[in-house]
């Protein structure tokens, strides 16, 4: 069994879907209670562009120079009075510093998807300037990907956040079904398998593709999903398909085991995937 990581950091920016983040977030949380299997010894920090917290909905912090296009990602309107937020423990340039003075250590990062993967700011001085809400985090991306230990783990549109930076240009990975068809078109380069829960890019693959970096990515299909990935993740590295048989029953979480680029029945019935 490869070595357990140890220190994950989750990604964080403004309307990222919540269940991208606590889904993985709570199976990690259990397994975090685990000595048995050296959960005792993980560790978690948010990272974002800035230490301000960070919404789920897309309301700019007070002062802003600047307002977002939700309307242009498929919401007429957006409730921001239903809002969550989470703190960042430190930003990308900070995180950056660290890990190349030595004083920390990356293991695993994880990206989730949402409404902010495809959002742009649109500042109101006049200059009609735009800047993508994940454009910080897709330069970050690849000056961290190579102090990477582990994995990078992607959710649902993470996939297309990585995708944008080059870092999955030949490799395998899947993305939301219901958004399937449009990241694929974006980024044609991507080997997209469409229809599975969950997908793995390992060395072996990065090397076939000729990735400038070797680092495993995995990415899992929409929302819940990531859920799949996280226990089938855990399962490699802390133990077997026990361990995570264990979590999810604690979760009561009705896991399907779905294997590594399978075709999902669940897509096929309400997506028309072919299996």
């Amino acid at each position: 069994m490869p070595p357990k990581p140890q220190t994950f950091y989750f990604v964080l920016y403004p309307c990222f879907q919540l269940l991208d983040v606590a889904g993985p977030l709570d199976i990690l949380n259990i397994l975090s209670l685990k000595d048995e299997y050296g959960g005792s010894k993980i560790s978690l920090k948010f990272v974002s562009e800035s230490a301000a917290p960070v919404p789920t909905k897309a309301i700019p912090p007070k002062g802003a120079d600047y307002v977002y296009d939700a309307p242009g990602v498929g919401y007429p309107a957006m409730n921001t009075a239903f809002n969550q937020y989470l703190t960042p423990d430190i930003t990308y340039d900070e995180l950056l510093r660290k890990v190349e003075s030595g004083e920390e250590t990356v293991d695993v990062v994880l990206i989730p998807g949402g409404a902010g993967s495809r959002m742009q700011r649109k500042y109101q001085d006049g200059s009609g300037q735009n800047k993508h809400v994940c454009e910080d985090l897709m330069q970050w991306l690849p000056k961290i990907a190579p102090h990477v230990r582990t994995a990078i783990l992607t959710v649902c549109t993470g996939s297309h956040v990585l995708a944008q930076t080059g870092l999955l240009d030949g490799r395998r990975a899947t993305t939301n079904m219901l958004r399937f068809d449009l990241v694929a078109s974006q980024r044609q380069q991507v080997k997209w398998v469409k229809g599975a829960r969950w997908v793995k890019s390992d060395a072996a693959d990065a090397k076939k593709a000729g990735a400038k970096d070797g680092v495993d990515v995995w990415s899992s299909a929409g929302i819940s999903a990531g859920m799949d990935l996280t226990l089938s993740f855990v399962a490699e590295y802390f133990g077997g398909m026990d361990v995570s048989g264990e979590l999810a029953k604690i979760l009561e979480y009705d896991w399907s085991e779905p294997k590594e680029g399978e075709i999902c029945k669940f897509y096929g019935r309400y997506f028309g995937v072919e299996e």
